[in-house]
């Protein structure tokens, strides 16, 4: 059965709603979530909960090409399609119109009962082109986020909010979970988590080897350098100084990771730390990370995707915030697992990319992150005796 729509906000044309036998049961499913890395692992509640509600049906994701291998060991999925948002969005080539257009095609031909949109709609454009797409591959029911009131085009809808205060403190993985709540759908899990295969693992150990890492002693602390907003960035020269604090004080193993674009910032922390520190800035792909993650003790990030590959994988995090939400865009994890370090300005939360000032992660000091991370290992200890 649908579940009641109980909640002021919520939308719902049941003249769409294909009942059978008094339940909706869709045979094909299309889940929705063009978005980043970090984004996509805060979906699998929900598509975990989709996989319990219709264990029979087909339950395809269309993800952005970034996206395209980090859910392919996931068993809640079937198959996995990659449309290219950013060329929906500015002027693009007949080739990559043709392309997308031919996805649009395949996706209509296989007749989806189903399409649900998991990204909220951030602007009228964004709104727009989910429209659009909704239209183009026509699914019998679709599903989503009316985000300010933009989502008045979508057959079943919860309402959320990028202006509103109050949904600040309403994470995403909530949020998402709240859209296939209204199918029925209910999480039987946990929280995210991630797939690690045993030949992710073995091609991690390979690039260890080539770049002479091994196994020591003291414990093993990941630094995320980088992320695509610079605005979200921690300075280069603090984590070099947390760095050099973590090896005299703690004598932890640091390892610097980040994506190829991260390159001259994991130059920039190299040269100003006197500590060594294993660089794998540019040489890992999404699942050889994870691998990494899994056999460290802690990781310390920018508000970025591989902050919650690590909370996926159970692993603590020590997150720094400025510009974002902590309360919406946080490590997701029991109460006290996490670590997050904000200190919001006159001017937070903002989404100002040409930011160069960075004073919200400027506030963020060096011996202040060190401590936390001592407190949390400290608390990890004791769970594990």
């Amino acid at each position: 059965m649908l579940h009641p729509i109980y909640e002021q906000g919520h939308q719902v044309r049941q003249g769409k709603v294909m009942m059978r036998g008094g339940g909706f049961l869709p045979k094909r499913i299309l889940v929705v979530k063009a978005a980043g890395i970090g984004d996509l692992i805060l979906a699998v509640p929900a598509l975990r909960a989709l996989r319990a509600r219709f264990p029979d049906a087909a339950i395809d994701l269309l993800a952005t090409p970034k996206c395209k291998d980090l859910l392919k060991h996931c068993p809640y999925l079937d198959d996995i399609y990659v449309i290219r948002t950013q060329g929906m969005a500015n002027r693009i080539k007949v080739k990559d119109l043709w392309d997308i257009l031919s996805l649009l095609y395949r996706l209509r031909k296989k007749r989806y009962d189903l399409l649900i949109n998991l990204y909220h709609l951030f602007s009228d454009r964004g709104a727009f082109r989910m429209k659009i797409l909704c239209k183009a591959i026509k699914a019998g029911l679709t599903a989503g986020r009316n985000t300010d009131g933009r989502g008045g085009f979508y057959d079943l809808s919860i309402f959320d909010s990028w202006d509103d205060p109050s949904y600040e403190q309403r994470h995403e993985v909530e949020l998402n979970l709240d859209v296939v709540n209204l199918l029925g759908a209910f999480d039987p899990g946990d929280g995210p988590e991630f797939f690690v295969d045993d030949r992710d693992r073995a091609s991690l150990q390979k690039v260890l080897d080539r770049q002479g890492i091994s196994s020591g002693e003291g414990p093993c602390i990941i630094l995320n350098i980088g992320g695509d907003a610079v605005y979200k960035r921690w300075p280069e020269e603090d984590f070099a100084v947390l760095g050099d604090l973590l090896s005299e004080r703690i004598s932890a193993r640091l390892i610097l990771v980040g994506g190829e674009e991260d390159r001259f910032v994991a130059d920039g922390v190299i040269t100003k730390m006197k500590a060594r520190a294993a660089d794998l800035v540019g040489r890992l792909r999404i699942p050889e990370l994870a691998a990494l993650i899994e056999t460290s003790d802690l990781m310390v990030t920018n508000d970025t995707g591989p902050m919650h590959l690590a909370a996926a994988l159970r692993i603590p995090v020590i997150a720094l915030f400025g510009p974002g939400k902590p309360g919406r865009y946080g490590p997701y994890g029991p109460e006290g697992f996490h670590v997050v370090i904000h200190h919001p300005v006159s001017c937070s939360p903002c989404t100002d990319f040409t930011c160069t000032e960075r004073e919200c992660m400027r506030k963020i000091r060096p011996e202040e992150v060190f401590q936390k991370i001592v407190e949390r290992l400290a608390l990890r200890q004791e769970t594990c005796l």
